[in-house]
C-alpha cells in the first residue's frame, strides 16, 4: 500500500477543518499520515488540531507560534520541516478542501499511468482549489 505524506496548512479553519481532515483519515487504498502547520490563528483551529493528534497516531502538529500571511509561505514550511524518506508520495491539502474517498488512490493510479512526477485533481467546487500529489 502507498505511503503519502499530507501536508494541510491551515488559518482560522475552527468551521471546517474536523471534517476536512475526516476526509483525509477516510481515504481508501493508501496509508496517509497529515501534517498540519497552523498560521496563527485568531480562532480554536490549533486546539481543534491538537486534540485530533491527541486521538490519532498519524496526525502530526508542527510547533504553533509562526505568522505566515499567506498559504504558500505555510506550504513551504510544511515541505521544509516534514521529513519524507518513509513516503511514497506527497500530497498538499487546503484545509477547506473535502476530499472525495478515493481521491488520493486515482492520483497515485494517475501518476503511475501517466508516468509523470506530480498531479493536479479535479476539483469540484463554488471557489478554486487546488491539490497536489508529487511524487518523490
Amino acid at each position: 500500500m502507498n505511503r503519502i505524506a499530507v501536508l494541510l496548512a491551515a488559518y482560522n479553519g475552527e468551521g471546517y477543518i474536523q471534517q476536512q481532515i475526516s476526509t483525509i483519515l477516510n481515504q481508501q487504498g493508501v496509508a496517509v499520515d497529515i501534517y498540519i502547520s497552523v498560521d496563527l490563528s485568531n480562532d480554536a483551529t490549533n486546539q481543534i488540531c491538537q486534540a485530533l493528534v491527541d486521538s490519532h497516531s498519524n496526525i502530526y502538529l508542527l510547533p504553533l507560534g509562526l505568522k505566515f500571511g499567506g498559504a504558500a509561505k505555510n506550504f513551504f514550511r510544511l515541505l521544509r520541516e516534514v521529513y519524507f524518506s518513509n513516503y511514497d508520495y506527497v500530497a498538499l491539502a487546503d484545509q477547506d478542501d473535502i476530499w472525495h474517498s478515493n481521491k488520493l488512490e486515482s492520483a497515485v493510479n494517475a501518476i503511475n499511468k501517466e508516468k509523470v512526477g506530480a498531479y493536479s485533481s479535479n476539483v469540484i467546487s463554488f471557489l478554486a482549489r487546488w491539490s497536489f500529489v508529487f511524487n518523490r
